[in-house]
């Protein structure tokens, strides 16, 4: 049977990813759902083994101490290691139920992208996750197509985010390439990278150069 959600419920939003690095599309997108749907609070939690991806170019520390700099500033976000911390592969289902069975008292509304939404069917134990949390989906198109998964007891809501087409993977480009990431992650996460040479990132003469 599907969980329903209550009104006395706490209202938590929980997105995860590699962020590997988290840029400010993560940023606006948590921020948007938490606003929207009235969240008390949205929980960032980086992926320790993702199971849909062969491989994460830093490590889980660096990653969790990236989101932690990237929130600081914001008092309803919060970074959990809750995926870090398992040696295997970091399941939304198995997150999904330890975090109810840590606070009964809650009903989840996992944060993800439009791409990522249509492929729910790939995901482990989805037929379960679905009765247990609420989607909350930011497009990733200029317009929306709905090839809504038909999955039973799925609720979702799509997010009235502007669109924002920063991927992990160009940034990192623009890094390994010494080439300005300003305004796509915030000042103390790029101060982070540098300080701990991330992502092959080198000083290039030209400091003022822009990715292309």
């Amino acid at each position: 049977m599907a969980k329903s959600v209550s009104k006395k419920n706490k209202r938590i939003g929980i997105i995860g990813g590699t962020f590997d690095p988290v840029h400010i599309g993560h940023l606006i997108i948590a921020e948007k759902a938490r606003e929207e749907f009235f969240l008390e609070k949205v929980i960032f939690i980086p992926a320790g083994i993702p199971p849909h991806k062969r491989e994460t170019f830093v490590s889980p520390y660096h990653r969790f101490e990236m989101v932690k700099i990237a929130i600081r500033d914001n008092i309803y976000f919060e970074v959990s290691d809750i995926e870090i911390k398992r040696e295997k592969p970091s399941y939304t289902f198995d997150t999904v139920m330890s975090l109810q069975k840590q606070n009964p008292n809650i009903d989840i509304f996992f944060i993800t992208g439009e791409d990522i939404f249509y492929e729910l069917k790939t995901w482990y134990r989805y037929k379960e996750l679905v009765k247990n949390v609420v989607f909350l989906v930011a497009p990733r198109k200029d317009k929306i197509e709905k090839m809504v998964p038909g999955i039973p007891y799925l609720k979702y809501k799509f997010i009235h985010s502007p669109l924002i087409d920063i991927s992990s993977s160009y940034i990192r480009g623009c890094l390994a390439e010494g080439k300005s990431v300003k305004y796509l992650i915030s000042e103390g996460v790029i101060k982070y990278i540098r300080r701990h040479k991330l992502y092959g990132i080198r000083r290039n003469k030209e400091k003022n150069k822009r990715c292309q």
